[in-house]
C-alpha cells in the first residue's frame, strides 16, 4: 500500500467573483491546471490571501495551512484545496414572489400540497397561525372552523389537538400562559366554571359521587367551594364532592363503601384503596360506629361488594380491589390479635381500677369494656399504643380522677394511651 506523499499547502478557494464558477470536479481540477502555474514563485507566507486575476475572472486563494520551512512556491510544491467558497444558489424560490416577476428565497415548505407538488414561501408571505408551527402560503391560509374569517390561532384543547384553526374571536386565552389558546369549547372543557351559583372561578375539583349504574356526577367546583372527603387520610387528595352529594350522613355502610372504592378507582391515576382501618374510620364519622369496630363484618362487606362489582362494574373498581386483598386479609388477622392483646389490657385495667378505687372502682370496673386497640398510633410523630374501651358518660369523670390523674396513673402502668370510645378527637 502506498502511502500519500505530505500536504505542503492548504488552500480554501474563493470562486464568488468568477462569471461561470465550476460546477463539478472535472471543471474545478481545469481552473486548479490554469491556476497552480500562476503560483510558482509566489511567498505564500506573505500575506493571508493571494488574489489570481484573468481573462476568466479573478479567484481568491486564502492560505489556511503552510509546512514548516516552505518559503517561496517551487514546481515540486504540493496543494490540498480543503474548502471551496461559491456563490450561493436560489434553489427554493417563493412561489408569490415569482409570480410577481422577483427572485425571493422561500425557506417555508407550504404544509398544503397541490398535486403532491412542494412549494415555499417567504418571510413576508408565510402563514404562521400562533400555537403551532405549521406553515402555509396565502392561498392556503386556514379559516376560522366556526366563521369562515382568516384565522389567527390553532386551539390547544383535547378536541382541537392543534389540528383545527379560529379566529380571534373564537380566542380563549390560557388562564396562565400568554402562548397557548382555546376555542371556546376546548377552554369550557378544560377550565370549566364552578357550580356555585355567582362564582366566575374556575372549577379545579371534579365531583367524584358514583351513581349506582357507576356514573360520576363530574360537576366541577373551584376550591373555594368544593368539598373534600377525606377516606385516604392526611397524605392524599380527598374525594371530591359538590353541593349535592356533600351530605353522606344519609348513605347506609354499604353506600359509603360502593363510594369510596368506585369513587377512588376512578380517578385517572388510580388510588390504592384504603385500609381496613381507614375505611372502619370513614364508616365511624358516617354514623356506624358499631360498625366501625367490626373489621370481620367490614371484610365480609368488602367482599361483598367485590362480587357485586365482578358482575358488570368497572373494571378499575375490579382491580382495585383485587389489589387490596391480601392487604385486608393481613389488616383483619392482625386486628383480631390487637383485640386479644386488648382484651387482656382491659381486664389487666379492671384490677388497676379495683385496687386504686375503693370507692367507686366496683362500679367503674364492671362498666369498662374493650372498643378498639391499636398497637401503633403516631402521636406527636412516634407510634403509641391506644386503648380505646366503653364507659357511661357519667363514670368517666371518677374515672379520670381530678386533673387526669387516674387516668394517666392507668396508661403509665399499662404502657398504652387510654381514650374513650366515641369521644377520639378529645385528648
Amino acid at each position: 500500500m502506498t502511502e500519500a506523499l505530505p500536504v505542503d499547502v492548504e488552500l480554501v478557494m474563493d470562486v464568488r467573483h468568477l462569471p461561470v464558477a465550476p460546477t463539478d470536479a472535472k471543471e474545478y481540477g481545469a481552473l486548479w491546471a490554469k491556476l497552480e502555474p500562476a503560483l510558482v514563485g509566489r511567498n505564500l507566507r506573505a500575506k493571508k490571501v493571494h488574489q489570481l486575476t484573468g481573462a476568466d475572472g479573478s479567484v481568491r486563494l486564502e492560505v489556511v495551512r503552510i509546512a514548516d520551512g516552505l518559503g517561496v512556491v517551487s514546481p515540486a510544491t504540493r496543494f490540498s484545496i480543503v474548502a471551496v467558497r461559491e456563490s450561493a444558489q436560489l434553489r427554493y424560490r417563493c412561489r408569490q414572489c415569482s409570480a410577481e416577476g422577483t427572485a425571493c428565497y422561500g425557506p417555508f415548505p407550504c404544509s398544503v400540497r397541490d398535486g403532491g407538488a412542494e412549494h415555499r414561501v417567504c418571510d413576508a408571505h408565510v402563514s404562521i397561525l400562533d400555537g403551532s408551527l405549521t406553515a402555509t402560503c396565502a392561498e392556503h391560509r386556514p379559516t376560522c372552523r366556526d366563521c369562515g374569517q382568516p384565522a389567527t390561532f390553532r386551539c390547544a384543547g383535547e378536541v382541537c389537538h392543534r389540528e383545527r384553526a379560529w379566529c380571534d374571536d373564537h380566542r380563549r386565552p390560557h388562564p396562565r400562559d400568554r402562548d397557548v389558546d382555546f376555542c371556546p369549547s376546548c377552554y369550557d372543557r378544560e377550565f370549566p366554571r364552578c357550580e356555585a351559583p355567582g362564582c366566575q372561578d374556575i372549577g379545579t375539583v371534579t365531583c367524584e359521587h358514583a351513581s349506582p349504574a357507576y356514573e360520576l356526577c363530574r360537576v366541577r367546583m373551584c376550591t373555594r367551594h368544593a368539598r373534600r372527603w377525606q377516606v385516604f387520610g392526611g397524605e392524599r387528595m380527598g374525594l371530591g364532592r359538590c353541593s349535592r352529594h356533600a351530605g353522606l350522613g344519609d348513605l347506609s355502610a354499604e353506600q359509603l363503601m360502593f363510594q369510596i372504592v368506585v369513587g377512588a378507582s376512578a380517578r385517572r391515576r388510580r388510588q390504592r384503596l384504603p385500609s381496613l382501618q381507614g375505611i372502619a374510620h370513614t364508616l365511624r364519622n358516617g354514623g356506624h360506629a358499631q360498625l366501625a369496630l367490626d373489621y370481620r363484618k367490614i371484610h365480609s362487606m368488602l367482599g361483598h361488594l367485590a362480587g357485586t362489582l365482578g358482575r358488570g362494574g368497572p373494571r378499575a373498581a375490579i382491580e382495585a380491589m383485587a389489589e387490596m386483598q391480601r392487604p385486608w386479609d393481613r389488616q383483619l388477622q392482625d386486628t383480631g390479635a390487637a383485640a386479644q392483646e386488648g382484651l387482656q389490657l382491659v381486664e389487666k385495667l379492671k384490677q388497676l381500677v379495683l385496687a386504686e378505687d375503693r370507692k367507686f372502682g366496683q362500679a367503674i370496673a364492671a362498666a369498662l369494656s374493650l372498643a378498639e386497640f391499636k398497637p401503633a398510633v403516631m402521636r406527636s410523630g412516634r407510634p403509641t399504643p391506644v386503648l380505646f374501651v366503653n364507659l357511661a358518660d357519667d363514670l368517666r369523670g371518677l374515672f379520670i380522677g381530678k386533673g387526669g390523674i387516674r387516668k394517666k396513673a392507668y396508661a403509665a402502668r399499662l404502657g398504652v394511651e387510654i381514650e374513650f370510645e366515641g369521644g377520639r378527637r378529645r385528648r
